[in-house]
């Protein structure tokens, strides 16, 4: 770790690549995450309307399996949680606050997270994978839609944040 507690990019990306790299050998495809929250939502809803939920071709793919709980991507969203968790206590870095620009109230910076939050889960499944599954995965297998992805994202959000800027000030 560097003075600042952050970890070198280069220590952090050769561990991602690593990560990545063994996913596709053990698991035998590589990293997604917004595929576990259709999954949550598809368990959900089956327990609230479970004719309606099977009836949609979307939502019933996920509960072909026996146990849909025992699915790996929530394992994966649950190391994930717990990595970053440990990385902030052991870096002494772990506090609650609410990071914004000295004008944003913490009003607008919880509505601007929850509508990015929301806007950027909509986007993800609208392109058939999150930023981990369509860049990471996609990308280190040289899919042109991962590289496509990635070039649309970072260029996507130089314009958002051409936008959103004030919001920091």
């Amino acid at each position: 770790m560097t003075k600042n507690n952050f970890w070198s990019p280069y220590i952090a990306g050769t561990g991602l690549g690593l990560t990545l790299l063994a996913t596709f050998y053990i698991a035998g495809w590589g990293l997604g995450a917004s595929g576990a929250f259709s999954l949550l939502t598809s368990v959900g809803m089956n327990q609230v309307l479970p004719d309606f939920t099977r009836g949609l071709s979307y939502f019933s793919q996920y509960l072909n399996a026996a146990s849909p709980l025992k699915n790996w991507m929530l394992f994966e969203i649950f190391g994930v949680f717990l990595g970053a968790l440990s990385g902030a206590l052991f870096s002494r870095n772990f506090r609650f606050r609410f990071i914004r620009g000295s004008t944003t109230g913490i009003g607008m910076r919880l509505f601007a997270a929850v509508t990015g939050g929301i806007l950027i889960g909509f986007a993800g499944r609208l392109a058939r994978g999150c930023t981990s599954g369509v860049a990471l995965s996609g990308g280190a297998q040289l899919a042109m839609a991962g590289w496509i992805f990635v070039i649309a994202m970072f260029v996507g959000g130089f314009i958002a944040a051409a936008f959103l800027r004030r919001l920091w000030s």
